[in-house]
């Protein structure tokens, strides 16, 4: 059965996960199929099934804990974790919208760990703070909406930060024209974050340090900033472009989008943001997710995989995909 990945992560250097549904199945069927792949391995791909649909997909490692996990969270808020033990599964109380206990607040949208605690994000501006082990609390008053409202919705769709006491949690409003929105987190109390006029909504968002936070999202969006100084627009490329999400690596920003890969060098502005041309055959068809871990880029699409150790770009193959194929040109009448 082959897949269509929708999200994913790198968790180490040779080692990537990622969630996708089945092509052979409804497109709303609750159900991922998670595949792990580590390179060099006599088996390579190890696969994890669960019957809901898989939003984000985040690295949590403790400090001083040689074990790292992979944390799979679902949009009604399951939340599950593979590593060096036997999976567990834990459910965020009241998230989502057809679970058990939902609250009728909305679905959630990612999940990413922030100093030593995970935090979950989502629909009606819910964001949600792992305490401890199946302990799930609501860090979200000030952001949090009613249930019911007609239109209005903060839809987070990103969560990031340096430390815990800087939090930026981003998406848009549920309106005409779905203008971005984005809130900071300092430790006390959410406050509402200066966005460039004409921001489109935001889809993800990259920590370089304390006072270099990127977001990334529709209409060319890519912005360099902080809370205390506001944002400003990197590059607008205009039309339609959508950037899904941002990493850096060897000192570039990488942008993954519905159109294929795209870089920016902060060194280099005047060339603005420009297409990535990995040297493959064919190109890169598509690359919504985009992560680094240490010495390897990772680019992960719909259907399309490869990683980049900083010379060389290398397609990885899904077992259970076709090949990726050059595209043939329509035949001139």
């Amino acid at each position: 059965m082959s897949l269509t990945f929708s999200t994913g992560c790198a968790i180490i250097n040779a080692q990537i996960f990622l969630a996708g549904s089945v092509d052979d199945l409804d497109e709303f069927t609750p159900f991922t199929r998670v595949l792990a792949y580590r390179e060099g391995t006599p088996t390579s791909w190890q696969r994890h099934d669960q019957d809901w649909r898989t939003v984000s997909i985040a690295r949590f490692h403790l400090t001083g804990d040689k074990f790292v996990d992979a944390v799979i969270l679902s949009e009604e808020g399951h939340v599950r974790f593979i590593g060096s033990h036997q999976p567990a599964v834990e459910k965020i109380p009241g998230a989502g919208v057809y679970s058990e206990g939902a609250q009728g607040l909305g679905y959630l949208s990612d999940v990413r760990q922030i100093g030593e605690h995970l935090f979950a994000a989502g629909y009606s501006g819910q964001v949600y703070k792992r305490l401890e082990p199946d302990r799930w609390v609501h860090m979200d008053d000030g952001i949090l909406q009613e249930r019911g409202m007609n239109g209005g919705q903060y839809a987070v769709t990103a969560i990031n930060g340096p430390h815990e006491n800087a939090i930026y949690a981003a998406g848009y409003v549920n309106g005409p024209g779905y203008p971005a929105r984005a809130s900071f987190w300092d430790g006390r109390a959410w406050s509402d974050v200066r966005l460039p006029y004409g921001t489109g909504r935001i889809t993800g968002i990259h920590v370089e340090s304390e006072s270099r936070i990127w977001m990334c999202g529709s209409d060319g969006t890519l912005l360099l900033g902080n809370a205390a100084d506001g944002f400003g627009r990197v590059s607008a490329m205009g039309g339609t472009q959508l950037f899904f999400s941002a990493c850096q690596f060897q000192d570039t920003i990488y942008l993954g989008s519905d159109a294929g890969l795209f870089a920016y060098d902060p060194g280099k502005p005047a060339e603005g943001i420009r297409q990535v041309t990995t040297g493959l055959v064919p190109e890169l068809q598509d690359a919504n997710v985009v992560d680094s871990r240490g010495k390897v880029l990772w680019s992960i699409g719909p259907k399309d995989i490869a990683r980049f150790d900083g010379e060389k770009w290398e397609r990885v193959q899904c077992p259970v995909n076709p090949p990726i194929k050059k595209k043939r040109k329509p035949k001139t009448p």
